[in-house]
């Protein structure tokens, strides 16, 4: 058995001396800065405004904040941060008393997870010792195993060999810190031996990347992804042993030549901002921000410990710089997929079709690794490459745009200088239909995020408060002009929507694509991809659908307004346009809704329930165009029912199908 030199400590350990010594400065305010006049954020505060964000959104008693923890204690000991250290130990104290209780599939949660071994190796936080001795010598006898011996999660099926490499996260940094500190060998070993037969069994051959899964659609059968956080777990769990396994032990060569290998097929695979996306080898799916924080982590730390070519540090700098814009001026993060576990069938395009949420729980620890790995590496000042904060809610200024917002991870709600829309996910299935929701503007300015916050502080957004609010209460109707298949003179929509993508969310317009599968038509299996887009200056939102079916067949498609009982409606067969115009109460006034369709395909107009219906006939698996939208009497535009008809009346000539 070969001897652990414990004296191989990180620079770390210096930190800690002086912080002892009590020769240290404070933590001071969190505070991002937002570029202006050559302003360059300080790598030091984004951690700190990130991290304070993260403690508001990732509950620390899962794995996203466990995450986060170790990120933060890995700044708080380089920085030589007394205050904020102390706090860092505090909170891991908490999981010894019970005071959280980790939730999750690996017994290293019960004392913290890495960055509470990581603190008592280095000597920081004594009262950490005995809760993280005693969780390693636990999770070593009791968790869950593979046939190769690989520990696994507690929940994979029995009689499998089930792994994902967000396993490697859970297992090698924790187990490489508690057998450092105790001077455990077989501890150690286990963290190494955990790494490498995880990037054996998952690496993808082709790419140099890993897959994110084994065994979940069937025995041996590996994922077909190359998932951007699935990466990224591999990338956190190698990065420690690079940096902090002793150079005796016999296995490092091994480490560090995997470690040069999947980091230089993650470097291939960079965007032109330093960034990675969704699926990392599709460059049409999001830029995705967690599994880049992670991949630019690993990649400083290979860049600090010499193991890459100097060369590449403009690289790690340049996906820092991509990463600002993702980043709000109040620590919050953009662009981040939510939980993902072998989607589907495990299929590129599944993992594609996975949502990326505004401040998902996952979003905090990566961008806090990566920025404290820049501080840690000298990189105190990053110049951004596009206004910090572009992409995310905070940041949105006040000037009239578009804007996309994902609410809850289960609205998806847009807007543009008139009006706003919104359609609901999978999480409110059993409470709401698939209909477009309408929320009328007096003010040309964005108000989704607001009036979502609002909401959340108990003021409702179905009041108005001088901007406009939410009155237009759909149902399970169509709303503002949601699609059903028309069979017999019923009509069958879909249930909300499953997944989505986002394709552009920019001052001039906004894009995304909703794909619905979850369907029940009478003897037909179908699903729909429905891009819809929005420009500035108009109140309709154009929408490309396409019905995918297993054969090319025609189907009537009926495309719904929502009335209530006392609409006005207009119904025009040459252009294939249909309006309503309709008071919705006293303090809300009338609001105008419209659906124009390409008279090429028009069939016809039908009302069904609460709703007005315009008809269409199309093919399976042929996009078809439409266009729909609303006009608030109490807007600047539509005093008046004859404003809104002349409005559809005109957009009904000029739009293009």
């Amino acid at each position: 058995m070969h001897k652990i030199m414990l004296s191989t400590k990180s620079r770390a350990s210096l930190a800690i001396a002086l912080f002892m010594a009590g020769s240290l400065p404070g933590m001071g305010a969190p505070h991002l800065p937002v570029a202006a006049n050559g302003e360059k954020p300080s790598t030091r505060n984004i951690v700190r405004t990130v991290y304070r964000k993260g403690l508001e959104k990732a509950d620390l008693d899962k794995y996203p904040g466990i995450l986060m923890l170790h990120g933060i204690s890995e700044f708080a000991a380089q920085e030589n941060d007394p205050g904020l250290l102390q706090e860092t130990i505090g909170t891991f104290e908490r999981f010894g008393t019970g005071g959280i209780a980790p939730k999750g599939n690996f017994i290293s949660y019960e004392s913290g997870g890495s960055g509470a071994a990581y603190l008592s190796w280095l000597g920081a936080a004594p009262s950490l010792d005995r809760q993280v001795k005693d969780c390693a010598s636990r999770f070593l006898a009791h968790q869950k195993r593979t046939p190769e011996g690989l520990m696994t999660s507690k929940h994979a099926k029995d009689g499998t060999d089930q792994i994902f490499i967000d396993v490697a996260f859970a297992v090698s940094p924790f187990l490489l810190y508690s057998g450092l500190k105790e001077g455990n060998p077989e501890y150690v070993d286990f963290a190494v031996f955990e790494v490498l037969e995880i990037f054996r069994i998952l690496e993808d051959r082709q790419t140099g990347l890993l897959h994110q899964a084994r065994s979940f659609t069937g025995p041996g059968i590996l994922s077909e992804d190359n998932w951007s956080r699935g990466n990224g777990w591999g990338a956190f769990a190698l990065a420690p042993l690079v940096r902090d396994l002793p150079e005796s032990h016999p296995r490092r060569p091994e480490i560090v030549a995997l470690a040069q290998r999947f980091f230089t097929a993650a470097l291939a695979l960079q965007n032109a901002d330093g960034l990675w996306h969704q699926e990392m080898t599709d460059p049409t799916s999001y830029v995705e921000t967690s599994g880049s924080g992670l991949l630019l982590y690993g990649i400083g730390i290979m860049l600090e410990k010499g193991l890459l070519d100097d060369k590449y540090r403009d690289r790690f700098v340049l996906g820092l710089q991509g990463l600002l814009p993702y980043i709000g001026s109040d620590g919050s993060v953009s662009h981040t997929c939510s939980g993902c576990l072998n989607p589907g069938r495990g299929t590129k395009q599944d993992y594609k079709d996975r949502a990326w949420i505004y401040n998902d729980h996952h979003a905090f620890g990566p961008v806090v690794l990566a920025f404290a790995q820049a501080a840690r590496m000298g990189i105190s000042e990053v110049a951004p490459n596009r206004r910090p904060g572009l992409y995310t809610i905070a940041d949105s200024p006040q000037a009239p745009r578009a804007y996309m917002v994902h609410a809850r991870g289960s609205d998806i709600a847009w807007e543009n200088d008139r009006i706003a829309f919104r359609v609901f996910g999978p999480s409110v299935r059993d409470k709401i239909g698939s209909g477009v929701d309408v929320w009328a503007k007096k003010v040309d300015h964005p108000v989704l995020d607001k009036w979502y916050r609002l909401n959340a502080e108990g003021k409702d957004y179905h009041t108005d408060r001088g901007e406009g609010a939410d009155f237009y209460d759909m149902g399970r109707l169509r709303g503002c002009g949601a699609p059903a298949i028309w069979v017999d003179g019923v009509p069958y929509p879909a249930q909300t929507f499953d997944s989505f993508k986002e394709v552009k969310n920019q001052d001039d317009g906004i894009a995304f694509e909703l794909h619905y599968r979850t369907w029940d038509v009478p003897g037909l299996a179908v699903t729909e991809k429905r891009l819809i887009e929005l420009g500035m200056g108009t109140n309709l939102y154009k929408v490309t659908s396409t019905l995918e079916a297993d054969r090319d067949i025609e189907l009537t498609v009926a495309i719904g307004i929502t009335t209530f009982g006392g609409a006005e409606t207009v119904k025009d067969r040459a252009s294939a346009s249909l309006s309503a115009w309709e008071r919705m109460d006293a303090a809300n006034g009338s609001l105008g809704t419209a659906v124009l369709a390409d008279p090429r395909h028009f069939a016809g107009f039908a009302t069904h329930g609460g709703d007005e219906f315009i008809l269409v006939r199309v093919k399976a698996n042929v996009p078809f165009t439409y266009y729909a939208g609303a006009g608030w009497e109490k807007s600047a535009h539509f005093p008046e029912r004859k404003d809104w008809e002349r409005y559809v009346k005109a957009e009904s000539a000029k739009v293009e199908f």
